[in-house]
């Protein structure tokens, strides 16, 4: 008996297509959406500029960047108000300001400190060590500003003896806002 490979070849293909809807069609999906919304939400821990008439303050958004912190070789500069934090919730926050960086002129410097001040009666809240003993202070942590609460940033600046003009570093300050 002679085999029709074309009459073969058909039916094979039909075959398998009938099994292909059969195996289809018998498979159940289960289907789950997720649909939703994303926006920004406003920042609670705002940057405002302070009044050191010698200070430039630039903001923007959450970046804060001072110019203008100069100090006298072998004296101790102050700036008491170089730039506020003010808590524009409705809820008390809780952050912590980590020195990140202090790098240049190091070798000539004596210290820096960030100084926290209530701006309601000028009291002092904290200190903040950047730079002192050579090296890099430690972090302030779960410092709590209530809601409507402006506080100062003040800078002390100390230069050794030996500081020249030429000298300077440059100071990166980060703060995680937990709440």
């Amino acid at each position: 008996m002679k085999l029709n490979y074309k009459k073969s070849l058909k039916f094979i293909t039909l075959l398998l297509a009938s099994l292909l809807i059969a195996t289809v069609s018998a498979t159940v999906y289960t289907q789950m959406f997720l649909n939703a919304t994303v926006g920004v939400a406003g920042l609670s821990l705002k940057w405002v500029a302070g009044t050191n008439a010698n200070v430039t303050c630039n903001i923007v958004g959450s970046t804060c960047t001072l110019t203008g912190l100069d100090g006298y070789p072998g004296q101790t500069t102050i700036y008491n108000d170089t730039v506020k934090i003010t808590n524009a919730g409705s809820n008390a926050a809780t952050f912590n300001i980590t020195t990140t960086q202090c790098q240049g002129s190091t070798n000539n410097l004596t210290s820096i400190y960030v100084k926290i001040y209530n701006s309601t009666d000028n009291s002092l809240l904290q200190t903040l060590n950047v730079w002192v003993n050579n090296g890099i202070g430690s972090p302030l942590t779960n410092l709590q500003i209530g809601a409507g609460v402006t506080w100062n940033l003040g800078w002390t600046i100390t230069w050794y003896g030996n500081a020249t003009v030429s000298d300077s570093v440059n100071v990166a300050l980060r703060l995680d806002v937990s709440s």
